[in-house]
């Protein structure tokens, strides 16, 4: 069954109303679903309903809840992103695979060999609230029951800042101090549910030295994702699937 995320104000007794003009616009038009046919809605961070179209009006759909239930299809750790910028479809293509894995938060970031320059606020905030659209869409493909969030973009600076990780590491193409199998092995004992990793990835050109010195002084791990050199869209998606399958599997 299609999923569609709602609101819970939009929540009343036994029904469901769906109000987003473009919620309405794919069901009607795109999907031709009609009275009768059945929707998957969830309510973010909550519960899943199983519903039934009941009547479909211009600006509203209304739906009769036939279940609900506590949502299954999520991770038991908590991985936050970190990537360095990149060209437009590549930025594109990170966000919406890290959303199918289950990445809860995707930070994007300037480093020295970023190539995407963003020169204005308002070219951030357009930037973000794209890839915010892409997390949203695929967070709807994959049934998942949250929408990762996109934080505002960071310098290399302030990422390093971030506290409150259980597990911090940085791939790196060289320099890397384990590989990321062993460092994800030396730390399973203390992963509990929730806990809380950060994986960095890097931009197109690579980690200035300086970068890899600023982590090293921060204790931020380096690892390595094997020998062969990975594009930085194909880094985090292998990043990201280690990690899944040494905490989660």
């Amino acid at each position: 069954m299609p999923q569609f995320f709602i609101s819970s104000e939009n929540i009343v007794n036994n029904n469901i109303l769906i109000t987003s003009k473009n919620d309405i616009n794919h069901i009607v038009n795109v999907l031709r679903l009609k009275k009768g046919d059945k929707l998957i809605l969830t309510d973010p961070g909550s519960l899943i309903y199983e519903t039934e179209i009941s009547e479909i009006k211009p600006n509203s759909i209304e739906t009769i809840i036939l279940d609900k239930y506590e949502p299954t299809r999520k991770l038991n750790i908590d991985i936050t992103l970190a990537q360095s910028i990149l060209k437009s479809q590549k930025q594109d293509i990170v966000i919406q695979k890290a959303t199918e894995l289950g990445v809860n938060t995707i930070i994007p970031f300037i480093s020295q060999n970023t190539v995407v320059k963003l020169e204005s606020e308002k070219d951030k905030n357009q930037k973000i609230q794209r890839w915010q659209k892409i997390a949203y869409e695929s967070s709807k493909q994959c049934q998942r029951v949250t929408i990762p969030e996109i934080s505002q973009i960071i310098s290399i600076n302030e990422l390093i800042e971030l506290n409150n990780f259980d597990v911090k590491l940085v791939c790196a193409e060289k320099d890397a101090q384990f590989s990321i199998k062993k460092l994800l092995l030396q730390n399973k004992e203390n992963i509990i549910k929730n806990s809380r990793i950060l994986v960095i990835i890097g931009p197109e050109g690579g980690w200035d030295d300086k970068e890899l010195q600023l982590f090293r002084s921060k204790n931020i791990t380096l690892v390595s994702l094997g020998n062969l050199i990975l594009r930085a869209e194909t880094a985090s998606i292998t990043a990201i699937s280690d990690i899944i399958y040494e905490y989660e599997l």
